[in-house]
């Protein structure tokens, strides 16, 4: 009788040792280093469980970083660029940071947004009734987008281009060197950038 009713506590007692021992945040997710390691040693920890973006892609590149570490690679995980999107009908889809979020990390800002019916021949060829629409957040003074959105058909299809261009920073000039291909919504990209006052 009394070993059974023992059990529960001592359950307890060794789940929040095994918590302090990996190290939880004030949110119960486990801290971890830039290569998804947690504080005890041989322990990592990959997608919702750490509380840095819980989508499935992020846990698959997770599972890539935490692989190559096993196999005594140095990669490391960042979470620039990293592409949301909300499959609705449109599709709702942003990469980077918000204007807010830029404001709250000094960086000056300009920012544009392109109606796409208004601006591309995709949407007419697309569509009966067309609409969308396409945001750009840039650095100022670096001239790189460091945040996009759209909403629009496939907007989590055709907005890969801007997530590449947040994550690696490339240059605004050399994005608008780009030659996008006639009539398609991957267009919306280089009009938005040809509407950035910097």
């Amino acid at each position: 009788g009394r070993a059974g009713a023992d059990r529960p506590a001592e359950a307890r007692r060794a789940l929040e040792e095994a918590c302090e021992a990996v190290g939880l945040d004030g949110r119960g997710a486990p801290r971890v280093d830039e290569r998804c390691r947690v504080t005890a040693d041989g322990l990592w920890a990959i997608g919702d469980v750490t509380g840095i973006s819980q989508f499935t892609h992020v846990a698959q590149y997770h599972g890539r970083v935490v692989a190559d570490a096993m196999l005594g690679g140095s990669r490391r995980a960042n979470h620039t660029g990293i592409p949301r999107v909300v499959f609705t009908h449109p599709e709702v889809a942003a990469v980077g940071l918000t204007a807010d979020e830029a404001r709250q990390e000094g960086v000056e800002t300009v920012a544009c947004e392109l109606d796409l019916a208004a601006s591309l021949a995709r949407p007419w060829t697309f569509e009966t009734d067309p609409g969308g629409v396409m945001g750009l957040l840039a650095d100022r003074r670096r001239r790189v987008l460091i945040g996009a959105w759209a909403v629009a058909p496939m907007a989590g299809e055709w907005l890969h281009q801007a997530a590449l261009a947040v994550r690696a920073g490339i240059p605004i000039d050399t994005l608008l060197d780009g030659v996008a291909q006639f009539p398609t919504y991957s267009e919306a990209l280089l009009k938005a950038l040809e509407r950035l006052e910097l």
